[in-house]
């Protein structure tokens, strides 16, 4: 009779164990789907303008769905909750550089939280467009240096990277920020808790950006 009550016991404890992880998964699950939400929909407003033709809009937004669903592809490719920062620049970069020739980065082994790390592959995909388009990796001698570094808060620390375009046109700082800035600010501040900064200098775009990171 007591091995029959402690054997109650046992099963009713492994059905509140299973019941409470699965509560956990699914509310990690909501938060994830909540945050791709609000990416997407800051693509949408920034793809799709009154002032652009709706073909180049539809490019623009496409384009940006193909690299959230790849960011989202690295991370499904591993089991942690954590990424390594150095493979989000490198899977990033690929389908921009495919002869890793124009793109060269350096830094410190650093770790991402998943959502973190969207976020920071999204903004780097909007440079690689952008500069491919326009700046240093649309002419054939254009390059792009990225290195990044650790910085230590207060509360927790954080990657600062540092994106820089040499050998490309001649750049003009424009009237206005483009869509691509206002992106880019807009999905590490609602994704990653990040800040950006970008500088039309004459030699190529600089571009610094901040997110919360930790040393592998």
């Amino acid at each position: 009779m007591i091995d029959d009550t402690m054997s109650s016991l046992d099963d009713e404890m492994v059905l509140r164990n299973t019941a409470r992880a699965q509560r956990v998964v699914i509310d990690d699950l909501n938060h994830r789907m909540k945050n791709i939400l609000m990416v997407v929909q800051a693509m949408a407003r920034q793809s799709f303008r009154d002032d652009r033709p709706l073909d180049c809009s539809m490019d623009a937004f496409e384009s940006r769905l193909r690299a959230l669903a790849s960011a989202h592809d690295l991370l499904l490719a591993r089991t942690a909750r954590h990424v390594a920062f150095h493979g989000v620049i490198q899977s990033t970069i690929a389908p921009h550089d495919p002869g890793n020739a124009r793109v060269c980065f350096t830094g410190p082994p650093l770790v991402l939280d998943a959502e973190d790390a969207v976020a920071v592959a999204m903004a780097l995909h909007e440079l690689l467009t952008n500069a491919s388009k326009y700046g240093a990796l649309s002419t054939a001698a254009g390059t792009v240096t990225i290195a990044w570094s650790f910085v230590v808060g207060n509360v927790s620390g954080r990657v600062r990277l540092e994106w820089k375009e040499r050998g490309g046109p001649a750049v003009k700082p424009p009237l206005h920020r483009g869509f691509g800035t206002r992106f880019i600010e807009r999905t590490l501040a609602c994704e990653a808790h990040g800040e950006a900064a970008i500088r039309f200098e004459p030699d190529g775009v600089r571009a610094v950006f901040e997110a919360p990171a930790r040393l592998a």
